[in-house]
């Protein structure tokens, strides 16, 4: 085996231009493989991070459908009378699980009207009006553009105060500061004490038109935050609490989020509804799905050119047969086994497309990593599919050097001497 493999290297060395042309369409394709492995995980994991906790590791458990395994949630006229607030006990287990940094009990609602200030009215499809907790801010890790966070006589005290997001503010005041402003949410006077601004991992939006500007600013992620005691002042109706969870690792968060649902279950919940997680499940299952098939039908079009790379290794195989036909009868002559020259032959096949894997794989890397920059991608080079590249480069090279080789091995000795 030593031999053959020093055979082999001598050979691909000895024809340096030739054996390059060769590797070439194995080069090519082991560097689209990986290149688009790793820009496929990059994007994945960006997206991840967009998905999965909307990019600051944040869960939330709700209250929601179980019966028909829907993610509608509960339908506050009918449970009004039968909601139980989340124990304190509840809350120290949830955050006693492994890998939970904080957590927050809140309640929420969507709005598509009744808010304004003045005369201008906040026309949004949604607002998301959230009934909060003293730690909730803390477990969700907000940041303040403008003014301060509620205080704890405003949490005691159930005063009319709120702090808005900063999509709110942008669309009614113009993106200066409201605080002290009074904003009106069904026809009652709340007190604006501060402005939520955008995550820090946000990137700043181009927009082609003013339309698409204001169309922004009217998303529905419009939120709006009253202490939790405020809440049913404007909204009139009792809501089951829920509860966000902040955790050290996105990864965590669906293993989290089930587990803090399987606590809260244990509690008094009405019948037909349960605690779940909406660690957005779907949408991660969605986004595998959606990354595998990407992956498959791009990988299948690089592979093609290592088909044509394979096809390359049989022809300059074959011609090296023909080339060293003398040398091949010389050592039958001597003794040489047919499995000798077979095991000769698929062994400089094999370390020929071999070295154009792994040139292949540096290419790869180096071009992944100056997408990754240039698109702002996650920087990963999944270590399997190095393996797999490797190893599938190997097997072409096997494969595709078997008829050279069986030719070669053959050979009669008398003959090749002859012809020779």
């Amino acid at each position: 085996m030593i031999e053959n493999l020093r055979e082999a290297l001598k050979g691909i060395f000895s024809h340096k231009i030739r054996s390059f042309l060769t590797m070439l369409g194995v080069i090519i394709g082991i560097a689209s493989i990986l290149a688009i492995v790793s820009i496929v995980e990059g994007t994945s994991q960006k997206l991840q991070k967009s998905l999965i906790g909307a990019g600051n590791n944040v869960t939330n458990v709700t209250l929601q459908h179980s019966e028909d395994g829907s993610d509608e949630s509960y339908d506050s006229d009918s449970l009004i009378t039968s909601l139980t607030p989340v124990s304190s006990s509840s809350m120290k287990e949830i955050k006693s699980i492994s890998g939970v940094e904080d957590a927050s009990v809140y309640i929420s609602t969507q709005m598509y009207d009744g808010i304004s200030y003045r005369d201008t009215a906040f026309n949004s499809s949604t607002v998301n009006v959230y009934g909060v907790s003293k730690d909730y801010f803390r477990t969700i890790e907000s940041r303040l553009d403008y003014g301060r966070n509620f205080t704890k006589e405003e949490y005691d005290s159930a005063d009319k105060v709120c702090i808005i997001d900063d999509k709110v503010c942008t669309a009614l005041f113009d993106g200066n500061d409201p605080t002290g402003q009074v904003l009106e949410i069904k026809g009652e006077p709340f007190t604006i004490v501060g402005v939520i601004g955008k995550n820090s991992d946000d990137q700043e939006q181009d927009f082609e038109s003013v339309d698409d500007y204001q169309s922004s600013l009217y998303s529905d992620n419009t939120s709006i935050y009253l202490p939790m005691k405020t809440f049913a002042i404007p909204v009139s109706f009792d809501a089951a609490q829920s509860v966000a969870i902040r955790v050290s690792d996105t990864k965590l968060m669906k293993s989290v989020g089930n587990q803090a649902a399987d606590i809260l279950n244990m509690e008094a919940v009405p019948d037909g509804y349960a605690y779940k997680s909406q660690t957005t499940a779907a949408d991660d299952n969605s986004l595998k799905t959606l990354t595998t098939a990407i992956t498959a039908m791009l990988v299948s079009i690089a592979s093609l050119s290592l088909l044509v790379g394979g096809i390359g290794v049989m022809n300059i195989m074959l011609v090296s047969v023909s080339e060293r036909t003398a040398e091949i009868g010389l050592k039958k002559a001597l003794g040489a086994k047919r499995r000798d020259i077979l095991a000769q032959f698929l062994t400089e096949s094999a370390v020929l497309t071999g070295v154009g894997g792994l040139i292949g794989l540096l290419i790869g890397i180096i071009i992944a990593r100056i997408i990754s920059m240039l698109l702002q991608l996650e920087f990963a080079v999944p270590l399997p599919w190095v393996l797999i590249s490797l190893a599938f480069s190997l097997a072409i090279g096997i494969f595709f050097g078997v008829a050279p080789a069986s030719k070669a091995s053959k050979l009669n000795p008398i003959d090749a001497l002859r012809r020779e």
